[in-house]
């Protein structure tokens, strides 16, 4: 149960802007809990592209926020206060998950979120207990990279055993995630990355590994069924070639021509042209991340923690995940 202080300390900001509009305090008000929510003392918490550009206020035309605001997605942590409709969770289960703190699921699938405090609210079907092989530290850094690619292989591309893919993108944190997820589904990965990354995603299984400065994919002959740009700095066009007839271009942004090609496929395929694109926006799922768990449980997946900050270094957090060339993530260590 919680008790004591109705404050906690937190990372808060209170309007848009650099690196520097993250503020640590230690009077925010701790969060509350509907029927359907838990609250958890957090652990740690991951610091993702997402806070980043949200923070920056690049996402604000697409995610509506009130400030003062608290940053924050991904959390690993305890249970300390179930609403009166959950089950399946009690207090001092130990958690992980992509954060949603409304009581609704949020139309545009990014939700109010708040890890980068002590305590932060979730629903409960966001829930997954945590692997008891990670530490919180190492679990933090799962959820949202994990399903963003779980969802981009599984739901979008249809990834089958004995396919194809490449992975542009593939040491960061959601690319080093959908490199095991690939392998653990069968398929024969190849991994775009830089030179200085090129061992890790050989020891994370990629069966080939281009350096991008030495080799263009997009001008290869080899083809592939998926192409999954993490980072999304190539195009759909620009990626056709290397496509196998029926092959699956996915990214992470969405685009006018990710949002407008569902309605011109019907034509492209009267042309006997198969190639479609798709585009994943993630959603906090806890039945989904449960089957990432179980991956993460047999060893088949793990994830790669490049930097841990406390909680006040928030700010020096974010301008690192900027700096780019990251491997794997960056996590806030808060308890």
């Amino acid at each position: 149960m919680l008790t004591g202080s109705h404050t906690m300390k937190a990372v808060v900001m209170r309007g848009y802007g650099a690196p520097n509009v993250l503020e640590y305090v230690q009077d925010a008000p701790r969060p509350q809990c509907a029927a359907n929510q838990v609250v958890i003392a957090v652990e740690a918490a991951s610091v993702n592209p997402l806070d980043c550009k949200t923070r920056s206020g690049e996402l604000r035309l697409m995610l509506r926020r009130r400030f003062p605001l608290v940053l924050g997605n991904d959390v690993s942590g305890r249970v300390v206060k179930v609403g009166a409709d959950v089950e399946g969770f009690a207090p001092g289960d130990e958690v992980f998950c992509m954060l949603d703190a409304n009581a609704r699921r949020a139309c545009n699938g990014f939700a109010m979120s708040g890890s980068y405090a002590e305590y932060a609210v979730t629903r409960a079907d966001t829930l997954c207990r945590k692997p008891q092989n990670l530490s919180h530290v190492e679990a933090a850094a799962v959820p949202l990279a994990a399903l963003t690619a779980h969802q981009a292989l599984v739901d979008r591309a249809k990834l089958r055993e004995g396919q194809r893919i490449l992975i542009n993108g593939a040491s960061g944190g959601v690319g080093s995630f959908a490199v095991q997820i690939a392998k653990a589904l069968g398929a024969h990965v190849t991994a775009v990355c830089s030179a200085r990354n090129v061992e890790l995603v050989e020891g994370l299984g990629a069966d080939r590994v281009i350096d991008y400065r030495e080799t263009d994919f997009c001008e290869e002959s080899r083809q592939y069924d998926v192409v999954y740009d993490v980072v999304s700095n190539r195009s759909f066009g620009e990626c056709c070639g290397v496509l196998g007839p029926a092959g699956v271009y996915v990214q992470n942004v969405a685009t006018l021509s990710s949002f407008a090609f569902p309605l011109v496929r019907p034509a492209a395929k009267l042309f006997g042209r198969e190639k479609r694109l798709e585009h994943v926006w993630v959603t906090p799922s806890g039945e989904e991340l449960a089957k990432v768990a179980r991956l993460i449980e047999a060893g088949a997946v793990r994830p790669v923690v490049e930097s841990v900050y406390p909680l006040d270094r928030a700010a020096q957090a974010h301008e690192a995940v900027e700096s780019g060339g990251a491997a794997g993530k960056t996590v806030l260590r808060v308890a």
